[in-house]
Order: structure tokens, then C-alpha cells, then sequence
């Protein structure tokens, strides 16, 4: 059976930095991955760097004027059947940004547009990268170095298999 899990929301922000410490003194959550241009708080949500995540997500760059129409919020899931879900939405009628692809930290991912243009991503679990990473043959060091997790994260999920 095919399972997708919701994850977060991601707030596409102008400031990662502002966006964090304002989040932080707020709300004091705690961070759980910072990756720079992207960090995630512990049991909340995403922020990225729009711009970033622009470039990422539509593969172009954009202007960023007032006239940007997209919407600053994408709504993240994963799923281990990343696959099978591309398989059987990919003939729907689907506004979709992009198909099945591999981001530039190995994991892979397909968004789309929902009803009211707001964006859809789907991506294979971090957990489940590691894995498929270790499987075809990457070191840990290789991994860690790749998906930028901590080498401490990537060794506990390669010591579960």
C-alpha cells in the first residue's frame, strides 16, 4: 500500500536569518536541521530562503519584484514509494513544477500546483536516502558530506540496516 505522510509547511522567507531568530525568540523552538539556505524546527516548520528555494524548486531564477505572483508556502510530505506515487499521478491532471528528480543533495523529490496554486512537494524520506545512498555503495563520510546531515545521523540510520 502506498503511504505518504505529511511532514511540515515550508514558509519561503526573504531573511532565512531574520526569519529564524524572529521564530526562535517568539515561539523559542528549537532547531532541529539547519542547512543555511534551509532549517527546520523541531516539531513545526520549514523556512527557506525564497530565492533559494525558487531557484530549486523552478529551476530559474526570478526577479523577486512586487509583480511575483507565486505563493510563499509549499506543504511538504514524504513517502518510501516515491516512485509508485509519480507513477500514478504523473497522467493526472496535475499542474505539475516538476516531475520525479534528484536534488542536488541526492534526495528525490516531484512538486505540484494544488487548486489555488499552492505547492505540493513530495519526497522520498531523508532516512530512506541514506539508505538507498549506502546501498549503491557511498561511504558514510560520502553520504553526510552529500545530504549535509550530521555524519552522527547518517551512521545511526546505517546501523539500523
Amino acid at each position: 500500500m502506498v503511504s505518504i505522510k505529511y511532514i511540515m509547511p515550508v514558509l519561503f522567507v526573504q531573511d532565512i536569518d531574520t526569519s529564524k531568530k524572529f521564530y526562535q525568540n517568539l515561539f523559542f523552538l528549537e532547531l532541529e536541521n539547519d542547512f543555511g539556505e534551509n532549517i527546520s524546527f523541531k516539531d513545526a516548520f520549514s523556512l527557506w530562503n525564497k530565492q533559494r528555494a525558487e531557484e530549486i524548486i523552478f529551476q530559474e531564477k526570478n526577479d523577486h519584484s512586487a509583480k511575483n505572483t507565486r505563493k510563499n508556502v509549499e506543504l511538504y510530505f514524504e513517502s518510501k514509494n516515491i516512485e509508485e506515487i509519480w507513477n500514478k499521478l504523473k497522467n493526472k491532471d496535475i499542474q505539475f513544477i516538476h516531475g520525479l528528480k534528484e536534488e542536488p543533495w541526492g534526495q528525490r523529490t516531484l512538486r505540484f500546483f494544488d487548486p489555488d496554486n499552492y505547492i505540493i512537494e513530495i519526497a522520498e524520506p531523508m532516512e530512506a536516502l541514506i539508505i538507498r545512498l549506502f546501498r549503491e555503495g557511498h561511504s558514510e563520510s560520502k553520504i553526510a558530506l552529500k545530504t549535509q546531515l550530521d555524519i552522527h545521523i547518517v551512521k545511526e540510520v546505517v546501523n539500523t540496516q
